[in-house]
């Protein structure tokens, strides 16, 4: 790849960025004003707590699992195991299966019965064994895919 070719694709990466993360402003900012517009929504703050909760939970949790366990994956014995792509893989798919887990814990930890009429009586827990079940095996097909046609997810076209 050339140096000119590379530079446009950074450009293109940065203008995608951009207008990306400046789509994605605009909606939390339309939404952030509908909620705070909406006269039904009597506790406001409690709404806030909620969110700086999944924030904070995203941040003392989430990111905190899967860099420990990404760093102690790629870092702890990198002379054995699979290879490194094989590890980033499997940590991509421990990332969605712990996104889905933390996204479902309301839901399995409320008492029932609940007096929230827009809480579905569904059965969580089995749901969420599917959930894991599909990344599990979106991980392997991925993993299988790429130890068969190791040019199949090259980068470089």
């Amino acid at each position: 790849m050339s140096t000119t070719e590379r530079a446009r694709g950074s450009r293109v990466v940065w203008w995608s960025r951009a207008v990306l993360g400046a789509g994605g402003l605009a909606l939390m900012g339309y939404g952030t004003a509908g909620l705070l517009d909406e006269p039904s929504y009597v506790d406001k703050w409690g709404v806030a707590r909620w969110l700086v909760g999944g924030l904070v939970l995203h941040d003392a949790v989430f990111a905190t699992l899967v860099f420990g366990v990404g760093f102690v994956v790629m870092r702890a014995v990198p002379a054995r195991g699979p290879a490194p792509w094989v590890r980033r893989t499997l940590l991509g798919g421990l990332a969605a299966g712990v996104a889905a887990t933390l996204i479902t814990l309301p839901a399995l930890l409320r008492p029932l019965p609940t007096q929230n009429p827009s809480v579905l009586p569904l059965d969580y827990g089995r749901n969420l064994a599917v959930v894991w079940g599909v990344v599990a095996a979106a991980t392997g097909i991925v993993i299988a895919l790429r130890t068969w046609r190791p040019g199949l997810f090259r980068r470089d076209r």
